[in-house]
């Protein structure tokens, strides 16, 4: 069912309220979240998936909803874009040269025709992060919502880790296709990536990877997992690590484990 919650945010009252919108490999989600209050007063998923090699058909596909879903339309105090994208690089700001961007994406990445690179600055861990997004969603987008706030998924994680209380940690966002790791010690990141998995044998590769190179003990290291994960794989990362957790919002709890996994970047306040 693509609505999950729904507390019937009234139409023409939403400018109090923020709309968070997540594009990624599991489809299109967005959520209305009444910030002041901390609560999540919808939420929806689509039943359709992001195919990257058809990107058109999706594009059609949200904007059937946009056209559809007058709330979708409605004027918000705050739009924030999510855009889930393994075509990053975070660097130090001191590093970051205007004009540069693709040059240096183009040499981590293979970039599309029809990608946009945008660029936002991490505050706390004084980062940059380059991003391609697909111009022909933006575009759309920004019929419907002309003023919003863009970032990729990575951004999230790369804010909110180094918050979480524990001294060593690490998330570990895996959708089919696209694993993306990021490891905090104390308040500062140490290591953000994101690698190709069509598998999650794989993906725990490479976490485990990942985990060798920072040097972690696995025994005092908690992982914050998010994405496509099933309970057995919960299983699997259980054999190597001893605290395991969602990557959530603690202050506004989603309903189900299934909806904490997926959807839990559109409760975070970027």
């Amino acid at each position: 069912m693509p609505i999950i919650v729904n507390s019937q945010p009234q139409l023409g009252k939403t400018t109090d309220y923020r709309l968070s919108i997540q594009a990624d490999l599991n489809g299109f989600s967005f959520s209305v979240t009444d910030e002041k209050q901390k609560s999540l007063l919808f939420l929806y998923s689509s039943e359709f998936l992001m195919d990257v090699e058809d990107m058109d058909s999706y594009v059609k596909k949200c904007s059937d909803l946009f056209a559809t879903l007058p709330l979708l339309r409605s004027k918000f105090s705050r739009v924030n874009v999510i855009y889930n994208t393994e075509k990053y690089s975070a660097i130090p700001a001191k590093l970051h040269k205007k004009g540069e961007e693709i040059k240096v994406l183009t040499k981590l990445h293979k970039l599309d025709d029809l990608d946009e690179i945008n660029t936002v600055r991490v505050i706390k861990e004084n980062m940059v992060i380059l991003f391609a997004v697909n111009s022909t969603f933006l575009n759309m987008v920004k019929e419907y919502q002309p003023d919003f706030n863009l970032y990729p998924s990575v951004f999230c994680h790369l804010t909110y880790l180094p918050l979480f209380e524990e001294y060593n940690k690490i998330s570990f966002n895996f959708i089919k296709g696209v694993v993306s790791i990021t490891a905090a010690e104390g308040d500062k990141i140490i290591f953000c990536n994101s690698f190709p998995a069509f598998h999650f044998n794989s993906a725990l590769y490479f976490l485990l990877l990942a985990l060798k190179e920072v040097q972690f003990n696995p025994d005092t290291t908690t992982v914050y997992i998010s994405g496509n994960i099933r309970d057995l794989e919960i299983f699997d990362i259980a054999k190597y690590f001893s605290k395991i957790k969602y990557f959530r919002n603690p202050e506004i709890p989603l309903p189900d484990q299934f909806s904490e996994l997926k959807y839990s970047s559109l409760l975070f306040e970027l």
